[in-house]
């Protein structure tokens, strides 16, 4: 039984599980589970709880072919604009406060946004999923091992069933994801199993569910029998994220159809001016024959491809190896003779719940080799484009103590690269950095509160880093000792993040 109020329309228990993906500026893609089969089912998009003048997708039938399960896609969205979503089915709209999600689309052009980094989600309901939840970020980037549900099986109902069990009736993951988009590839454990490449015949039907519950981005291969290989643009960021499980044979980690789709589509964000962020849901940089360092001629061939094709701006985001491991770029070429001039920084980022495990690699800035138990682990990566020359990203990972429920900062990195510059889009009129004299500035902010301040190069190297607990007052800093060169200034304060760029003479 159940209750209509003046100006609502409720549905009864009908939707099951929710949760949204593959947002862009315009649009975005929402993937449900139902109780039942409906005939005409769509969703609803609106600025506002009342649903006023909503966005609709177009309508489907769902049945229980595709385990009750669709994915809807929502266009015509205003850009930089949050929107709440809710599912009509057959002509009754669900507005009940427990079936409303949100995401927020992407702004237009260069833009500064922060998303979640993880992988490897061996324990759901996670405490961890409280605290990505508090960055508020645009959106969450899952580089594999979503679930530990191994479904092994040429049967499509066993993985049907592990999103259902291991993510979407988790209460604390699902809080995070009805209102974080998600941008997700998988590994072994949420494909076909520990180690499992789907040579024993799992990997179509693994794929068919996939598509059937997972909100993704358009497929490099939607078609193909394995392959859930995909990229999207944010900003200027270009995020390309290669699946490296489904289509392993002996002696190659993809097959060659997805790496000239790779190749392609890194030749392509080069052309337009955009930095690369490359999902790479196993360590580049790893030793273990179950990544990279089991593959050294695949591994060897694209080092070669980004040295030739000089590819300049990118960096590499992965997980599986449970800890938290940060490079500045000095130990990712794998050319034949190391002599790419380009440095990809890495970002390793596990796991969000699992003892520790090190699968190799060297890292510039320190990691944690491996994390203890009864830790969850988590990323959180900050783009920071004002629209000029210098893109800047700073990685920084969390560690969460489940016994005494802390959060820590473990590692904190940050670099920039210079791109073609676009229309200027100012974050703020307030001239936060001025120059006072020589090699002395004075930094204003209008915040209350702490205040880190760090200078730094292009590569990440850094000189100067200060932190303090008055960031509304005055600070004068002295840049004297540094020698003649271009500096980046930044400052954090109330997860505000300023950035500027300064020519020493």
């Amino acid at each position: 039984m159940f209750f209509l109020m003046a100006g609502q329309v409720l549905a009864g228990n009908d939707v099951l599980y929710f949760w949204s993906g593959a947002v862009t500026h315009h649009s975005a893609r929402i993937n449900i589970v139902i109780e039942r089969a409906a005939s005409q089912v769509r969703m609803a998009c609106s600025t506002t709880l009342d649903f006023e003048n909503p966005v609709y997708s177009t309508y489907q039938s769902v049945t229980a072919a595709t385990g009750f399960a669709a994915g809807f896609d929502v266009e015509g969205l205003k850009p930089n604009t949050r929107y709440y979503y809710a599912a009509e089915i057959d002509g009754i709209l669900d507005r009940s406060p427990n079936d409303i999600g949100s995401f927020q689309t992407f702004q237009e052009g260069a833009f500064s946004y922060s998303f979640l980094l993880g992988a490897c989600n061996l324990f759901p309901n996670n405490p961890v999923y409280d605290y990505m939840r508090a960055q508020n970020a645009l959106f969450y980037v899952n580089v594999g091992d979503l679930h530990y549900a191994n479904p092994n099986s040429t049967n499509v109902e066993p993985h049907r069933e592990a999103y259902e069990d291991r993510v979407l009736s988790r209460d604390r993951e699902m809080k995070l994801l009805r209102n974080t988009p998600i941008a997700y590839v998988w590994d072994d454990h949420d494909f076909c199993g520990d180690n499992n490449d789907g040579n024993n015949g799992c990997g179509p039907v693994a794929k068919q569910a996939y598509k059937e519950y997972v909100p993704h981005y358009p497929l490099g291969d939607p078609d193909g029998p394995t392959g859930i290989y995909q990229a999207f643009t944010v900003g200027r960021v270009r995020f390309i994220m290669s699946d490296l499980r489904s289509e392993r044979t002996d002696g190659k980690i993809m097959s060659d159809k997805q790496k000239e789709w790779l190749k392609n589509e890194m030749r392509q964000a080069k052309a337009r001016g955009e930095i690369i962020a490359w999902v790479s849901s196993v360590s580049y940089s790893g030793t273990g024959k179950d990544n990279w360092g089991g593959f050294p001629a695949d591994r060897e061939e694209m080092g070669n491809f980004f040295r030739d094709e000089n590819i300049e701006n990118m960096f590499i985001l992965s997980g599986d190896a449970h800890m938290s491991a940060i490079d500045n770029g000095t130990h990712s070429d794998f050319s034949t003779g190391k002599n790419n001039p380009n440095r990809y920084p890495i970002f390793q980022s596990a796991a969000l719940n699992n003892v520790g495990s090190d699968k190799g690699g060297e890292y510039s800035e320190g990691g944690t080799f491996p994390n203890p138990p009864f830790t969850g682990q988590f990323g959180v990566v900050t783009v920071t484009d004002r629209g000029g020359s210098d893109i800047c990203i700073n990685f920084k990972t969390y560690r969460l103590n489940l016994i005494f429920d802390q959060l820590s900062e473990l590692l904190n990195f940050d670099f920039c690269r210079s791109l073609p510059e676009v229309p200027l889009i100012e974050e703020s009129t307030t001239a936060w950095l001025k120059q006072v004299s020589g090699r002395r500035y004075e930094i204003r902010l209008p915040e209350a509160g702490d205040l880190e301040l760090k200078v730094f190069d292009s590569q990440g190297t850094v000189f100067l880093k200060r932190y303090t607990k008055e960031a509304g007052e005055l600070s004068t800093v002295d840049l004297s000792a540094l020698a003649p060169g271009s500096y980046f200034v930044k400052t954090e304060s109330n997860r505000r993040v300023m950035v500027q760029k300064i020519t020493l003479e």
